[in-house]
């Protein structure tokens, strides 16, 4: 089975790739420019082009038997209305070139967030069948999904996956995190209530290749562990791991002067379950955050 990544040169994509060439697929990469290829694990097929124009990498993905996309602007920085328009531009672009040359048969994997239930929602539990949200970013990520479903009308099966905060290495929030959080300067976001979603990257991958060999899934699935945590939560283990206290907090008002909008992401929280995947028969490998940490903590790149 050959499987198509486009956005695969990012911090979830290589990992991936590499995990699918573990258990036997035949796995090719969109690449956009010549050193982003280093990233590529070995063994990996390599196609080059912008994913959000139109080009020849379309016909690679036209053969793969499942293409994943994971392109989209990092959302990490202050947005302006410019960066909002590359955040919005960037997913949607790149998701409707490869959905016009998807045909009956194939699988696509289409990137989300949990993003797609608003910023905060409070106390409520929130499955993939809970109502979307309001603000910019669900906004961005209901068009997002409408976009990768209407392949569907071609006979393709669309699985889009609404991530929480992946933790892993080489990136996403968790390097962010480290240096405060053993310089003993870390702590929650303001009182730290709110919910914090994670995954395990580890379950990100699994999670995909069970989707991909599981023919008969397909719809929303929320990719976040099923211990869920509060911000406050998430800050005390990670200091517990580290051996380091964790007193100090992030005055929320620092955040909206250094982010903006952005901060409202940082502020609110999801108390979201990965409802779909586990009634599919899903087994995490990292259920608690206590061990998910511990894995990823212990790896060298993380050593002091």
């Amino acid at each position: 089975m050959e499987v198509f990544i486009a956005g695969g040169t990012g911090f979830v994509g290589p990992y991936l790739a590499r995990a699918l060439l573990e258990r036997g697929f035949k796995v090719k990469v969109l690449v956009r420019r010549p050193e982003k290829a280093l990233v590529v694990p070995q063994g990996v097929s390599l196609s080059y082009g912008n994913p959000t124009v139109a080009g020849d990498w379309l016909h690679d993905c036209a053969k793969a038997d499942v293409v994943i996309n994971l392109v989209g602007t990092n959302i990490f920085a202050r947005w302006t209305k410019a960066y909002k328009e590359l955040i919005r531009e960037s997913r949607l672009s790149a998701t409707k070139n490869i959905v016009s040359v998807l045909s009956k048969g194939q699988t696509l994997l289409n990137a989300s967030a949990v993003g797609y239930y608003g910023a905060d929602r409070g106390e409520e539990e929130i499955t993939e069948e809970s109502a979307p949200g309001k603000d910019f970013l669900a906004k961005v990520c209901q068009e997002w999904e409408e976009m990768a479903f209407s392949a569907t009308q071609k006979g393709v099966r669309v699985c889009t996956l609404r991530f929480g905060i992946i933790l892993g290495q080489k990136g996403g929030a968790l390097s962010k995190m480290l240096l405060p959080f053993k310089l003993g300067l870390g702590g929650p976001i303001g009182k730290g209530n709110q919910w914090f979603p994670w995954i395990h990257i580890e379950d990100v991958a699994r999670g995909s290749i069970f989707l991909i060999k599981d023919k008969k899934l397909s719809g929303p699935f929320n990719f976040v562990a099923p211990q869920i945590v509060r911000n406050k939560e998430f800050a005390k283990t990670l200091a517990r791991v580290l051996k380091r206290p964790a007193v100090m907090s992030v005055p929320p008002k620092m955040l909206e002067m250094i982010f903006g909008e952005l901060a409202m992401l940082l502020t609110g929280g999801v108390k979201a379950r990965p409802k779909r995947l586990l009634d599919a028969g899903y087994k995490f490998s990292f259920p608690e955050l206590y061990p998910a940490l511990q894995d990823l903590l212990k790896k060298k790149l993380f050593r002091r």
